[in-house]
C-alpha cells in the first residue's frame, strides 16, 4: 500500500500536466432563462432569443425586432476526500459569471435573422493548496482551472410553408484555457484559439398545440495556442517556459424536441440531446521547446476514454394569466468519462438537475428568471486505478440566471 501511495505522489505531477475541455463538470450547456426554467427542454419550442442556440428555426415565431440580455452565475461546491492521504477538502467559494446578448429581426413573414453572443461551455475549480499538500510532498501549490468557450452566432430562419421552417447559424468560437496545477512543482498553462462550426435545424408545427424540433451542431476542430511554465523544469536543465498548443475535436451535438400545449395555459416540453463525446478521445499537447516536447509531451497527452451520451430533459410552463408564468423542469446529464479519467480540476459527474423559473411578459418587455440546482453523484475512485485520481469526488451546483427582452 505504501509503495502504491508513493508511486501515486511521484507520478501525480506529470499526470496533472494533461488537460482538456470539460464535458459536464461545470458546463454551461444551455442558454436562456425561459428555456432553463423548463429544464433546457427547448428544441421543440424555441420561441425566444435563445432559439439561436437551441433551434434557429424557432426564430420564425418572433413577430418584431427584439433585443435580449442574459446573465448567469455558476456557484459550485466540489468536495474531495482521500482518507489514505488524510485529505478531506472542498473547493474555495467562487462565482463563475457568464451571459449572452441577442438580437432578432424579422425581414418578412417568411424570413427572420438574428445574432447571439453567448458562452456555450465553461468550467472551473479552485482548491485550497494547503489541504492538498499531502499529494505534493508537503509543498503548497495552486490547484486552479478555468476553461471557457465564447461564441458569436449569426442565424437565419426561413418558413418553407405554414408548418415547416428551416434554420441555420454560423458559430464562431473563441476558446480559452487557464490552469495551475502540480507538475514538477508548479505547472501553469494559458492557451486560447478560434474555431468555426455551424448549426442546422428544422421545426415542424402541425398545429398550434404541437411542434417538433430537430437541431444538429457540427463537430469543430479546436486549436488553442499560448504558453506553459513549469517552476521545476530547471531540475532537468530545461527552460522554465515554452510555447504550447493543444488540439481537440469538439463533438457533434444533436437535439430532438417536442412541445405540447394541451390547454392555452400549459406547455409541456421534452428533449433528447445527444453528444458524440466518443470522438473526443485524446487532447494532445505540443511544446515549441524541443527539450520540453521530448521530455513532457507524451505524458501530457490526455487520454479521456469518453463515451457518447444522451441527456433527457423535461419542462413545463403554466401561465397564470397573460402576464405571469411559472416554470419547472428536470434533466439527467450522465458523465461521459470513466473513473480512470476522474480528477478534481476538470470534474465530471452524472447529474440530476432540477430547474425552476418565473416569467413576466408584456407587449414590449419580457423579464425571465430561473435557477438550476445540480446534484452530482459521488464518484469513488479506487487507489491504483490507472490515471484516475483516487478518492471520493463530489459536486453540487446552484446556477441562478435572469434575462431581459425589449421588443421594438
Amino acid at each position: 500500500m505504501k509503495n502504491m501511495l508513493k508511486q501515486f505522489f511521484l507520478t501525480a505531477g506529470v499526470l496533472f500536466i494533461s488537460t482538456g475541455l470539460a464535458a459536464n463538470g461545470l458546463n454551461l450547456n444551455s442558454v436562456g432563462s425561459k428555456s432553463i426554467g423548463m429544464g433546457g427542454a427547448f428544441v421543440g419550442l424555441a420561441d425566444d432569443y435563445s432559439a439561436i442556440f437551441w433551434n434557429p428555426a424557432g426564430m420564425i415565431q418572433q413577430e418584431g425586432p427584439a433585443l435580449s440580455l442574459y446573465g448567469t452565475a455558476i456557484m459550485p461546491k466540489g468536495t474531495y476526500e482521500f482518507a489514505l492521504a488524510g485529505i478531506n477538502t472542498e473547493t474555495e467559494s467562487k462565482i463563475y459569471p457568464s451571459g449572452a446578448v441577442g438580437y432578432i429581426k424579422p425581414l418578412s413573414e417568411n424570413l427572420v435573422v438574428g445574432i447571439l453572443g453567448y458562452v456555450p461551455s465553461g468550467s472551473g475549480a479552485t482548491w485550497p493548496g494547503a489541504d492538498l499538500a499531502p499529494l505534493t510532498g508537503g509543498v503548497v501549490l495552486d490547484w486552479q482551472s478555468m476553461v471557457g468557450i465564447i461564441a458569436l452566432s449569426p442565424a437565419v430562419a426561413y418558413r418553407v410553408n405554414d408548418q415547416f421552417t428551416l434554420g441555420a447559424a454560423l458559430n464562431v468560437y473563441y476558446g480559452l484555457l487557464k490552469i495551475k496545477r502540480p507538475g514538477l512543482l508548479q505547472y501553469e498553462e494559458n492557451l486560447n484559439g478560434i474555431a468555426v462550426g455551424a448549426t442546422i435545424s428544422a421545426m415542424f408545427q402541425p398545429s398550434e398545440m404541437l411542434s417538433f424540433g430537430l437541431t444538429l451542431k457540427t463537430p469543430v476542430s479546436v486549436k488553442m495556442k499560448g504558453d506553459a511554465s513549469m517552476s521545476g523544469a530547471g531540475m532537468y536543465g530545461l527552460a522554465a517556459t515554452s510555447d504550447a498548443e493543444r488540439s481537440a475535436d469538439w463533438p457533434m451535438w444533436v437535439g430532438f424536441g417536442v412541445a405540447i400545449k394541451p390547454t392555452e395555459r400549459v406547455t409541456i416540453t421534452a428533449d433528447l440531446q445527444y453528444t458524440d463525446w466518443k470522438k473526443l478521445s485524446n487532447i494532445p499537447v505540443t511544446y515549441t521547446d524541443l527539450a520540453w516536447q521530448a521530455t513532457f509531451a507524451e505524458a501530457g497527452n490526455f487520454e479521456l476514454q469518453w463515451d457518447s451520451k444522451i441527456q433527457l430533459r423535461f419542462g413545463v410552463e403554466y401561465r397564470l394569466n397573460d402576464i405571469w408564468a411559472l416554470r419547472a423542469g428536470y434533466y439527467y446529464d450522465p458523465a461521459p468519462g470513466p473513473l480512470e479519467t476522474a480528477n478534481i480540476l476538470l470534474p465530471q459527474f452524472t447529474y440530476n438537475w432540477a430547474t425552476f423559473g418565473v416569467g413576466y411578459h408584456t407587449a414590449s418587455i419580457s423579464l425571465d428568471a430561473a435557477v438550476e440546482l445540480g446534484f452530482g453523484k459521488d464518484r469513488d475512485v479506487p487507489l491504483g486505478l490507472e490515471h484516475g485520481m483516487p478518492g471520493i469526488h463530489g459536486m453540487t451546483m446552484v446556477v441562478p440566471n435572469i434575462a431581459f427582452t425589449y421588443r421594438f
